[in-house]
């Protein structure tokens, strides 16, 4: 039976975007992924901006623990790690309680950037099988997994899939600093952020994302 997955973004990139503003969005991303801490710090001034109405605001209320996302392959002692990069600046900031590193990659996967195509890129159920959880010590009320970018979907939604598997009393969110746009050579903003829904159906194990 399909099912909803709430995320979040607060910028986005044109990974073929020609003009100005796209190729400034991929320095950006560049940044981002090498956790640049003036542009991730950046980013949060823009989060810190927004309304406290809004559903991003809303969605770092009530002390939310942060998880990074796993990169492709299992994390070896003193590795580069983008997401939990991210995470730490954002709760040092005020975005949320803790990081807790509850989900980890057990297998590799092949890097999906590798891929030019969406086709071959890994599915969501390869992402879902190299994956572990660490079993609950406390309760935790609310889970924001945390990735640089956010493309297809896939390793979020299986990583939220793994994350409500073991904690099911939790709410489990999702949350990226870009969003990127593959479609589009002309990017007119980059700060633009979104607050959205991803339906993943198991039986075909697909993803929809809104526009």
């Amino acid at each position: 039976m399909p099912f909803e997955i709430p995320f979040a973004t607060m910028l986005e990139f044109a990974s073929r975007g020609t003009n100005e503003t796209a190729q400034l969005s991929k320095r950006i991303c560049g940044n981002i992924k090498s956790g640049n801490a003036r542009v991730i710090e950046r980013l949060i001034y823009y989060m810190s901006e927004l309304p406290q109405e809004h559903p991003i605001s809303q969605m770092f209320n009530s002390n939310p623990v942060l998880v990074p996302a796993p990169r492709s392959t299992p994390m070896v002692e003193g590795a580069h790690w983008p997401t939990r990069i991210l995470s730490e600046h954002l709760v040092n900031s005020g975005f949320g309680s803790t990081v807790q590193n509850l989900i980890e990659r057990i297998n590799p996967v092949p890097k999906s950037s590798n891929f030019y195509t969406a086709e071959s890129r890994p599915s969501c159920n390869t992402h879902y099988d190299s994956l572990m959880c660490t079993p609950p010590e406390a309760f935790v009320e609310k889970i924001i997994l945390m990735d640089d970018v956010f493309t297809l979907g896939r390793t979020s939604c299986a990583c939220a899939r793994r994350l409500k598997e073991t904690y099911p009393n939790a709410e489990v969110l999702v949350f990226a600093a870009m969003r990127t746009r593959g479609f589009i050579t002309t990017l007119d903003e980059i700060v633009k952020p979104s607050h959205q829904i991803m339906v993943y159906n198991p039986d075909q194990d697909s993803i929809v994302l809104p526009n």
